[in-house]
């Protein structure tokens, strides 16, 4: 504590009404005045405004105020800038105590006044009693090495990687699969521009499109690409982030690979192309499509015979068959996470797995990118055009069985598929069966009128059952929304699947140690004010691993990502404040209980067996601080003697 003695300053804000109205702001300033330490006590109507925060400058230097006590509302909204207040009147910020009298008083007495009142009373004694033990708390400074790894090569990863490229920060970009693009490659023409999903549309700048993939990123001497690669740890904290990533084998060598398809060509094995979802073949060596990137042949260890073909026909040779995994250590300064999304796969839910003619949207993407223009859609089964489509909405969406949120852009998927197929055979007949349209996006409404103008059905209701036999069409159930039950014959079921977390969230959240929401994604700090940030500083998330989203605010996340990725690394440091958790060396008995319970790896064991606590890492959590046999651990801030004072404060009497 300051070797001075406390002189207390208590400001009662009113809050408008918020707080006023219940809480009887005059007789608590009176109260207040009167509480051991306090020599200066005012209500005001906005403690926040600009008047508000010069009049307690104004009070600290006319009243020698050591301490600060804000009665006013949560410490989340205002506590910041209240510390900048004291800051800028010369005091530490930490000399600051607010009492929450608006979400935990007034708003709970809404229409109790007294009891209002008399909480309010008890909250204020608390903290002026907790004020009078507080202590001035330092900051310190951590370099922020210029570097960023980022998780995940879709389109959120890639836009990530070229803007903080372009800032001029080195950028080392990971990714699962040989080749980059994620979903997106596969969609062929995506909305809302009806163009290739993975072209660039030229910039005012600029006269020629251009592939996303190959010129801007492979190219780029800042950025590094690493396929086929995992993270396996990361350590460390902003500024000093220390990953380690698993590389399995290629077997081939970028560099020297020409992209010449001989090997290809005398492989003898053939799979089921994943790129296609099983409507082509590939062989064990293989590119999975033309525009893939890096445009290197990857041979697929479970497939290939090693029969060496492949390895006596290469002209350069650039394919190594026993070549093993390698681990990559990387320091970087932030982290950028963009691992995307996978599509549902809805076994067992209207005939999809039984029957071959029951598919999902991404399936039928694929088939409409495969055909030509005067081909028809056709049915897997037996591949006859498929004249008769029904397309079944929210399928493990919007259900408590599945998942019960709403997969947002399955409706302008349907509608995309809808519109693309009508226009290329006016004739065919096709149904949407819905519970609800949901079409949040800009000009996404003109989807929806231009399918009603060209002949597609729309049926409001819920598909209770899908049945078929090998020779016959598939026939639906379905409850009307308005009453009553009808029966559709169909070619071709097409299911608009929810969209979930990717196959690796949750492992990768350990790694992390992020958070993630209830329906799996990774959890943003806060929806609104900081929807890109994680509860790890310096680790941010973009794209649909937040949740389901379309291409244009995917790209808006990433270019948001950018920033705040960007802002410490510009810097070149970080401030950190100290209010974190101090371990006493003479105390401590090197049981490492601390260590295993903090939820931020923000504690590491010392050589000399005792705990050390990271400071750039500890959030002030004070979960050490509880479970510490030994009572070696304190949290600045919030020290046994101030939170025994807060106590007193609350029980004591009127």
């Amino acid at each position: 504590m300051s070797s001075r003695e406390p002189r207390i300053g208590v400001f009662v804000c009113h809050c408008g009404l918020n707080i006023a109205k219940s809480v009887d702001v005059k007789a608590l300033r009176e109260y207040a005045s009167k509480l051991h330490g306090v020599v200066y006590a005012i209500d005001y109507e906005f403690m926040c405004s600009e008047t508000g925060q010069r009049l307690i400058k104004e009070s600290i230097k006319n009243h020698g105020l050591n301490r600060v006590v804000v009665a006013s509302c949560s410490p989340k909204l205002h506590e910041l800038t209240f510390r900048r207040v004291l800051s800028e009147a010369g005091l530490n910020p930490f000399l600051l105590e607010m009492a929450n009298i608006r979400e935990q008083c007034s708003w709970a007495y809404l229409f109790e006044p007294a009891k209002a009142t008399e909480k309010a009373r008890h909250i204020v004694c608390a903290s002026v009693g907790r004020s009078r033990f507080l202590e001035e708390i330092g900051d310190k400074e951590e370099p922020v090495k210029p570097s960023t790894l980022v998780v995940g090569a879709g389109v959120a990863g890639i836009h990530a990687a070229l803007g903080l490229a372009d800032i001029g920060f080195q950028v080392h970009i990971i990714e699962k699969n040989p080749f980059i693009g994620g979903i997106v490659a596969k969609l062929g023409n995506v909305f809302p521009t009806e163009d290739c999903g993975i072209c660039i549309a030229p910039y005012s700048s600029e006269m020629h499109r251009k592939c996303l993939y190959k010129q801007q990123l492979i190219n780029n001497p800042l950025i590094k690409l690493y396929t086929l690669s995992k993270l396996k740890s990361l350590s460390g904290y902003v500024g000093n982030f220390k990953a380690r990533v698993v590389q399995a084998p290629r077997r081939i060598d970028e560099r020297l690979c020409i992209g010449c398809s001989k090997c290809t060509a005398v492989c003898p094995v053939e799979v089921p192309n994943e790129y296609d979802l099983g409507l082509s073949k590939r062989k064990a060596v293989y590119v999975p499509f033309l525009q893939a990137a890096p445009h290197a042949y990857v041979i697929d260890g479970e497939t290939c015979t090693k029969c060496r073909k492949c390895v006596e026909v290469c002209p350069t040779n650039a394919i190594s068959l026993e070549q093993n995994p390698s681990t990559i250590d990387l320091e970087v300064g932030t982290v950028v996470v963009a691992v995307g999304f996978e599509e549902f796969e809805p076994l067992g839910l209207f005939g999809f797995g039984k029957n071959k003619d029951v598919i999902t949207q991404l399936k039928l993407a694929r088939m409409i990118d495969k055909k030509s223009g005067g081909e028809e859609i056709w049915k897997p089964s037996d591949g006859k055009p498929a004249q008769r489509i029904v397309m079944i909405q929210c399928v493990g969406s919007r259900d408590k069985g599945t998942h019960a949120y709403c997969s947002k852009i399955c409706c302008m998927i349907a509608l995309k598929h809808a519109r693309t197929l009508k226009k290329a055979d006016p004739d065919l007949d096709l149904t949407i069966c819905y519970k609800d349209v949901r079409l949040p996006g800009r000009n996404y409404e003109r989807y929806y009128t231009d399918c009603q103008e060209l002949g597609v059905k729309f049926l409001w209701g819920d598909v209770t059952k899908v049945e078929g036999d090998a020779d016959g069409p598939l026939r639906l159930d379905v409850d009307l929304a308005t009453g009553g039950s009808t029966q559709l014959d169909a070619d071709l079921v097409v299911l608009s699947s929810a969209l979930t977390p990717s196959n690796d969230t949750l492992e990768l959240s350990r790694i992390l140690n992020l958070t993630l929401s209830p329906d799996g994604f990774f959890m943003e700090q806060h929806p609104k004010l900081a929807p890109i940030d994680t509860n790890i500083d310096g680790i941010y998330i973009c794209g649909a691993c937040q949740g389901p989203k379309d291409i244009p605010e995917t790209i808006d996340q990433a270019i948001g990502a950018v920033a705040r990725a960007a802002i410490p690394m510009i810097a070149g440091k970080i401030k950190i404040d100290l209010a974190k958790a101090i371990v006493d060396e003479d105390l401590c008995i090197g049981c490492a209980n601390c260590a295993a319970v903090c939820p931020y790896n923000a504690i590491e064991m010392a050589p000399r067996g005792t705990a050390r606590v990271i400071e750039a890492v500890c959030k002030g959590c004070g979960t050490c601080v509880v479970e510490c046999p030994a009572s070696a651990i304190q949290l600045r801030h919030f020290s046994d003697r101030q939170v025994l004072a807060a106590v007193e404060g609350i029980l004591a009497e009127d």
